[in-house]
């Protein structure tokens, strides 16, 4: 039985002559002489894009061109102060990325970088000189501290990630456009917009993405 159906099946599928599957129908010989004598190809393969082995300059230069992609897109920063505890301590490495904010505004929750603003430059501050905070408040919010409860638009927060109680007020305020409001995790000991006011969205120079502690690096 399992002999007829195999002599069955190989009489339904007979093998393909080289004519049924080269170009045109032509038989091998008669291509391959075809392609021999006209020559038609020669003008393509010259325009070809000539290869060559790299050689030092050229690694050298690929890796410049990586390390300034690298730069462009993300960096990585020192956290020297506890302003974001628990958040982030001193001495971790934070990861700031550059991209975000190319497609969309800051969003309330997101951890910002950002060059100090105008009101500290006039104290002394280097211009060149980043802070890192919380965006609480975006253009057009409401936003006050009633007895340590932060309140934006009527509604008050719930913000699991502050590290003690807070002990301050702040008046209500309504951000201007271009503007949003920022502050540390670590309220009680934070230099933030309740000192210096809003921050123009301009002077943020990444997004938060994740941190290394020092003790990872050992």
């Amino acid at each position: 039985m399992a002999m007829a159906l195999l002599r069955l099946l190989r009489g339904l599928a007979a093998p393909l002559s080289p004519s049924d599957w080269l170009p045109c129908n032509q038989p091998l010989s008669s291509f391959s002489a075809s392609l021999l004598r006209n020559q038609w190809w020669l003008p393509m393969l010259a325009a070809l894009p000539r290869l060559r082995c790299p050689s030092c300059s050229d690694g050298f230069k690929l890796l410049l061109v990586l390390l300034l992609v690298s730069a462009a897109l993300a960096e990585v920063r020192f956290v020297a102060s506890s302003s974001m505890a628990p958040t982030l301590h001193p001495g971790d490495r934070a990861l700031a990325e550059k991209v975000t904010y190319l497609f969309r505004r800051p969003s309330v929750g997101d951890i910002v970088f950002f060059r100090v603003p105008t009101a500290l430059q006039d104290c002394g501050m280097s211009k060149d000189t980043v802070f890192i905070k919380r965006v609480l408040a975006t253009p057009g919010d409401f936003i006050e501290v009633r007895q340590g409860q932060l309140i934006v638009n009527g509604v008050a927060r719930k913000e699991h990630y502050t590290a003690t109680h807070t002990t301050y007020t702040m008046e209500a305020m309504r951000l201007p456009e271009g503007h949003v409001f920022v502050m540390g995790d670590n309220r009680n000991n934070s230099c933030d917009s309740r000192a210096w006011g809003p921050l123009p969205i301009g002077n943020i120079v990444g997004r938060y993405m994740m941190s290394f502690t020092r003790s990872s690096f050992q």
